[in-house]
C-alpha cells in the first residue's frame, strides 16, 4: 500500500498513509483555505511507493482526490 506526502508550495505539511486519508485532509484543506486556494491548487500529492528516497516518489494529480 502506498503512502502520501502532502505538499503545500512546495513545503511538506502532512502525510497520509491511504487514499482515503488524503480525501479527508484535502477536505479539510479546502474547508480552511475557502478564501484564498478554494481549489486546493497550491497542493501537491506525492505517492511514497517501495523505492521513494530514491526516486523521489511519483507525483499524483490532486483532482484524482477531490
Amino acid at each position: 500500500m502506498a503512502k502520501y506526502a502532502l505538499l503545500v508550495d512546495g513545503e511538506s505539511v502532512a502525510k497520509a498513509d491511504s487514499e482515503s486519508d488524503v480525501r479527508a485532509w484535502l477536505a479539510t484543506y479546502r474547508e480552511q483555505h475557502v478564501a484564498d486556494d478554494p481549489s486546493a491548487a497550491h497542493v501537491q500529492i506525492i505517492e511514497r511507493g517501495a523505492l521513494w528516497w530514491i526516486t523521489g516518489g511519483k507525483l499524483r494529480d490532486r483532482l484524482q482526490f477531490l
